[in-house]
């Protein structure tokens, strides 16, 4: 089933909604209390300025693409994703780590979330192929993680499958332009920060904010890259 907008005023209400959301949890994430010991971190946590403005543009763009997928049903799920992504963003600028208080109960979760909209649809092949694709880019991460200088940590692999669940969910082609989307972004990220001198060749990077911008990134341009792609 096919995508389409919400409603203007349903539309409003989410997104001030989520800009109160987004407040809340910009005072919740400035205490830092996802800081652990080996974090060692002493600096001031983020500015949270950008915090509500973000999670509110992720939600409009999510009304405007998966809008009324299954009925309405499937947006709960990418909503509640969204926020997720702030709250990553946020916590691996910051030290470096996607916390598995956050990673690990995402899985399950998203995947009740998802009944829902499958059986809106009756399409059960788009719970299997969701599954397919959260073991297959569970095993692509697992496989970067494992070469030298890969670069992935723990968070990243135990996000991999959540990504690969919710994009699976859509389709194969939107797992794909999704990790190509991360991995390119990612690659300017780097070069932007080697650029200003803010960081060096061996630097840590925190891949954590990538890999969930390539999410919206395949939500609101993989039918137009597929399109692309056939009409050449």
């Amino acid at each position: 089933m096919d995508a389409h907008p919400l409603g203007v005023v349903a539309t409003i209400v989410l997104v001030v909604a989520a800009l109160v959301v987004g407040q809340l949890t910009a005072r919740e994430l400035a205490t830092g209390g996802y800081r652990i010991p080996e974090d060692e971190a002493s600096h001031a946590t983020p500015p949270s300025w950008w915090v509500a403005p973000l999670l509110g543009v992720l939600v409009l763009l999510l009304t405007q693409t998966v809008g009324d997928t299954a009925a309405y049903a499937a947006l709960p799920a990418y909503l509640l994703f969204a926020w997720l992504s702030v709250c990553l963003v946020w916590i691996d600028i910051d030290v470096h780590r996607l916390p598995v208080g956050l990673t690990r109960p995402a899985l399950p979760a998203f995947a009740l979330l998802l009944i829902p909209p499958t059986i809106a649809t009756g399409e059960w092949d788009r719970l299997v192929s969701a599954g397919i694709c959260c073991a297959v880019l569970t095993a692509i991460y697992v496989a970067f993680a494992f070469l030298p200088g890969g670069g992935f940590g723990g968070g990243d692999v135990q996000l991999a499958p959540t990504i690969g669940l919710l994009l699976g969910w859509f389709s194969v082609g939107h797992v794909v332009v999704g990790t190509l989307a991360a991995f390119v972004l990612g690659g300017f990220g780097a070069g932007v920060l080697l650029v200003t001198g803010r960081a060096g060749r061996k630097s840590a990077m925190a891949f954590g904010p990538f890999m969930c911008g390539g999410v919206f990134v395949a939500l609101a341009g993989t039918e137009q890259v597929l399109a692309g792609l056939v009409g050449q």
